[in-house]
């Protein structure tokens, strides 16, 4: 699972180095948090645009129930899922600035495991006897913040999604124990 936003900012984080040697990249969510540490790396810039991409493990649970079982189906979906946080990547529009990456772990202000409710819908459609495509929207909805709680900041990003499903239908003939 990709989730992925844009923001505008308008400071860099210098690297430390020579001045000939310095390179910027966009602040982290921890350098943000702890003002105090960046304040000597904080540079004033132009506006630009950061594009911020978290991704998770996800390990979705879902139930549903078959509404209408025609050559059209209509089912409702409704689950949790796990979310194992794999690793955050900030990358500005600008090709001067470096890309940073935050993995999971300790450093990381993003929680390592996060449970969300799942709820959607499934509209399909049936050809032949043992087939079946189908087109799923749904809507993702983390119980708590994606944040650790000692940062004091709270972010539950309503996800919305599409998915496309091809079904295999088994057909078992059961046939009666004699003993």
């Amino acid at each position: 699972l990709t989730q992925a936003s844009e923001y505008t900012a308008n400071n860099v984080v210098v690297s430390s180095g020579l001045p000939q040697q310095q390179r910027f990249r966009a602040a982290t969510s921890n350098e943000v948090l702890s003002v105090d540490n960046l304040g000597s790396k904080l540079a004033y810039s132009a506006p630009y645009t950061v594009n911020n991409s978290m991704r998770y493990l996800s390990i979705p649970m879902q139930a549903g129930y078959l509404l209408v079982n025609k050559t059209f189906g209509l089912q409702l979906n409704a689950g949790v899922a796990t979310d194992l946080f794999l690793q955050n990547t900030i990358k500005a529009d600008n090709d001067q600035l470096d890309r940073t990456s935050q993995p999971s772990g300790s450093d990381s202000p993003y929680r390592a495991v996060n449970l969300s409710g799942l709820l959607g819908t499934e509209v399909s459609y049936r050809f032949g006897e043992n087939y079946r495509i189908s087109l799923n929207p749904g809507i993702r909805y983390p119980f708590n913040t994606i944040y650790k709680t000692e940062l004091g900041v709270s972010s539950t990003p309503l996800t919305f999604d599409i998915g496309l499903r091809f079904r295999y239908i088994f057909h078992l003939a059961l046939q009666p124990f004699k003993a």
